[in-house]
């Protein structure tokens, strides 16, 4: 059970005649609440000692006629306390934490107006507020798959709260948000939801998200919680993604798919997105206006950025097969399915190739055919992949795809070592003659 007592702020200099503060203190389990009450008294007129009737409250004495009313304010924020407290607990089934009780207390004395002191109701206010919806470094809406994430973590986030406190309710106060719960977060995403190490580390890179804004916002936050190695900010180390190589490309363009009108219309589809190095959902928005004077030019869904790129003639020329227009839109899903079922057709895609993930904290290695790992992302990485490779700096890459880091970028890529090192024994440095030593 909670113990409330009130006492006097002094020190050595502090005069009996001289006003001194009233603090009110909490304590229980281990916790401690020091609450102004906003009164003063000298300490001669203060009663001090166990056992007499007005203990920790104004003596009554002439000398200090308002004792009455001084003493009742200080019984009624004591019984406002105990409610308070009382409240919460049967509220939340736990006791409260000292930030909570404090905001329980402003509320119950109209010090303030309630307000989210716990991260799922901040959480929830960020996401559907202006901040959470628009992006004022680019002046602009924040993507759906941003605003998306922020709704599926929350989610993931009061499932993880919930089966770590025993209670249905699952609610978490700032304070409660520990470097041991961070772990416990990333633990529960890898281990019962069996998410991929990159999956992990986006989730977890949006608790720290609304962790900072939280702090922003005047919350008291536990830093040691946000740092980005208790956060698990180490990027998954997936090697399932492939990249086609030039030639694979141009044999996947060469198939000849006419009989099988959907999956030859996603072929091309992927064929332009491999040669202009758009996200699949950019390339439903490109109109024959996007095409000029032998470029692509148009600003992406995503970033809102101006990307511009030279129209390579196997683009051009799937252009003209459909009236000069893109193949017809589909979703994701349909493209990625379609694309498989294409690439088994293709010889030159049935190469098999070493695989390994971490799912679920395990390392997981497989073998399996190119074809089988071929989805939309791949035509970025082949873009990507096939320029770097070709000598084309990082940095004018970086400017079509949208990476705003190179170590981003460079991971982004898909390069064996061997192809590594032929980047380097293409350099002229390995290229000249030798010295001759007289």
């Amino acid at each position: 059970m909670p113990k409330y007592r009130f006492n006097l702020r002094t020190t050595k200099e502090t005069r009996p005649d001289q006003p001194a503060i009233v603090r009110f203190i909490i304590r229980w389990n281990g916790e401690t609440l020091t609450y102004p009450t906003g009164e003063t008294i000298a300490p001669k007129h203060w009663c001090d000692e166990p056992g007499q009737r007005n203990f920790q409250r104004a003596k009554e004495t002439r000398s200090f006629p308002e004792h009455p009313e001084f003493n009742r304010r200080l019984s009624d924020l004591e019984l406002k306390a105990r409610d308070a407290f009382r409240a919460f607990t049967t509220d939340h089934g736990r006791e409260p934490f000292p930030d909570e009780l404090r905001t329980a207390l402003d509320i119950a004395t109209g010090r303030t107006v309630e307000t989210p002191a716990e991260l799922f109701a901040f959480a929830a206010g960020y996401i559907d507020s202006e901040e959470g919806r628009f992006n004022t470094d680019r002046k602009r809406s924040f993507h759906r798959a941003t605003t998306s994430r922020y709704r599926v973590t929350l989610a993931y986030l009061k499932e993880y709260t919930a089966q770590r406190q025993g209670a249905k309710e699952g609610r978490i106060p700032f304070a409660a948000i520990t470097p041991d719960y961070v772990t416990g977060f990333t633990a529960f995403l890898t281990n019962d939801k069996g998410f991929a190490a990159h999956t992990v580390v986006k989730y977890a890179r949006t608790l720290r998200l609304f962790m900072a804004k939280a702090e922003e916002k005047g919350h008291d936050v536990n830093r040691q919680a946000m740092a980005k190695a208790t956060a698990n900010m180490q990027q998954g180390d997936e090697t399932d993604m492939v990249y086609l190589t030039t030639d694979e490309l141009m044999a996947f363009d060469r198939a000849d798919l006419t009989a099988h009108p959907r999956l030859d219309a996603a072929r091309d589809r992927f064929i332009v997105q491999a040669f202009t190095g758009l996200r699949f959902g950019d390339l439903s928005r490109l109109m024959p206006e996007h095409f000029a004077a032998g470029q692509m030019e148009t600003d992406t869904s995503k970033t809102g950025k101006r990307v511009v790129a030279p129209i390579a003639p196997v683009v051009q020329r799937i252009l003209t097969k459909y009236g000069g227009k893109m193949p017809p839109a589909i979703s994701n899903q349909k493209q990625n399915d379609y694309l498989k079922a294409a690439a088994e057709m293709v010889p030159e895609l049935q190469e098999r190739v070493r695989t390994a993930r971490t799912v679920a904290g395990m390392r997981v290695e497989a073998v399996r055919r190119k074809c089988e790992l071929i989805t939309t992302h791949t035509a970025r990485r082949s873009f990507a992949s096939n320029l770097y490779l070709s000598g084309v700096p990082a940095r004018s890459i970086m400017k079509v795809t949208g990476h705003t880091t190179e170590q981003a970028f460079m991971r982004y890529i898909r390069l064996t070592d061997t192809e590594h090192l032929g980047i380097i024994a293409a350099s002229p440095m390995f290229n000249v003659g030798l010295l001759h030593v007289a």
